[in-house]
């Protein structure tokens, strides 16, 4: 099952890199100033934390209340897509289209898998970018780069991703004229290790484009997963700043071979604390992640989560013989109550990383040190178990998923990631 990936991603998906592909552009490397050293084994307070489009685990992503939560919490960068409309204006969107995170199949139903590019930035505009996440954020909408800028106003980097530019055309050359404009594009590293701008993509032309308008603003080639070997590690130092990789499928000794060549290394969405400890152990240089509060948490040594943090994810149970939503044997999430007094989870809720919901009903207890099973499916509700009653499964077996606890009142109780073996 491979539904919504579209969505917060499968942290583990590799892109590869030809190595042939950057050896075209060796000068493109900006000359950096101010810049930190690599963290030392066990160094957690060096490790720059960025917010992936925004705090998308508490608001709806790439929105303005994203970004501005992720700056409450204190994030040292912002992270965003950047696309260009029909009438060439630069918005923040991840998807080719807007059906995950707008109603435009309702405003626009004839339209509604058309890119982003078929619409201008006044159709964008007309669009609820809140409510498909939670309603109490209905009416936020799409934002431009410059409604970032001015949200941001220099209280945390910047990075963000030429997302797609087959599908936006001089979107590189756009984003580097309103860079400079604002006085972005001088390639000044901040006091918290993070650059003031930093542009990433897939494609190595649109790269090229922004260089040739704004030259010297670092550039990474997004990557991922894996380290790359040392051949595309000699390529990438010619030229950008850093590699990106996920900590679950890397160790000390592929950071360190990045490291030894000049290198950076990013971190794929890391959510739950133990992929969280795993980055900074390995020495990662930046954390990125989706619950910036908690990587801020973790970074500083203090429990992950505020609170007395009575019930957590135990397990997930994601890949099941058969149906996923199968009574008693079909996919789950499963909860534990880790004090010796029975707790009332009434109302909460657990959320994976494509914001699809399991919800629990009034009435459930976890009784002292027990479980609690969260189905799904239909089924019978009882003491160890709660049954949502949907036709569809929940989890991503194809790679693995984050799912989170929330309370009632929308605190994060606890984050769980996993790998599908």
């Amino acid at each position: 099952m491979n539904r919504r990936l579209r969505g917060l991603g499968v942290p583990l998906a590799v892109a590869v890199l030809a190595t042939a592909a950057v050896t075209t552009i060796t000068t493109l490397r900006p000359v950096e100033t101010g810049t930190t050293s690599p963290a030392s084994p066990g160094e957690h307070g060096q490790a720059v934390v960025a917010a992936h489009r925004g705090s998308p685990g508490l608001a709806p992503e790439e929105t303005l209340a994203s970004y501005q939560r992720a700056l409450a919490e204190g994030t040292d960068v912002l992270e965003g897509d950047v696309q260009l409309t029909a009438d060439g204006e630069l918005v923040l969107v991840h998807d080719d289209t807007l059906a995950r995170t707008t109603d435009v199949e309702t405003v626009f139903p004839e339209r509604a898998q058309g890119l982003v590019g078929d619409f201008t930035l006044a159709e964008i505009k007309r669009l609820d970018a809140g409510s498909w996440f939670d309603p109490r954020f209905a009416g936020q909408r799409v934002p431009t780069v410059r409604e970032l800028l001015n949200l941001n106003r220099g209280r945390a980097g910047l990075t963000l991703e030429l997302k797609a530019p087959q599908n936006s055309p001089g979107v590189g050359a756009k984003l580097a004229e309103e860079l400079r404009a604002a006085g972005l594009a001088d390639g000044a590293v901040l006091r918290s290790g993070a650059y003031r701008v930093k542009v990433h993509s897939r494609d190595e032309t649109a790269l090229r484009e922004f260089h040739a308008v704004a030259p010297k603003v670092q550039l990474a080639v997004l990557t991922g997963g894996e380290m790359l070997d040392d051949a595309a590690l000699d390529a990438l130092a010619g030229w950008t700043v850093g590699v990106f990789a996920h900590p679950r499928v890397t160790t000390a000794a592929d950071i360190d071979r990045a490291h030894a060549r000049g290198l950076k290394v990013f971190s794929d969405p890391v959510d739950s604390p133990a992929q969280i400890e795993m980055a900074l152990h390995q020495r990662y240089d930046w954390v990125i992640t989706n619950y910036p509060e908690t990587a801020l948490r973790v970074r500083a040594g203090k429990d992950a989560f505020p609170g007395p943090g009575a019930v957590l994810v135990d397990h997930v149970f994601p890949n099941p013989s058969g149906d996923d939503v199968q009574p008693e044997t079909g996919e789950h999430v499963t909860l534990r109550n880790t004090t010796a007094r029975p707790v009332d989870v009434s109302g909460h809720y657990v959320r994976d990383a494509a914001s699809n919901l399991l919800r629990i009903g009034e009435g459930v207890t976890i009784q002292p040190g027990s479980l609690l099973r969260v189905y799904p499916g239909p089924g019978t509700d009882r003491p160890d178990a709660f049954y949502n009653g949907l036709s569809a499964g929940f989890l991503n077996n194809t790679g693995g998923d984050t799912v989170t606890l929330y309370s009632p009142r929308h605190r994060v109780l606890d984050t769980h990631s996993y790998i599908v073996p």
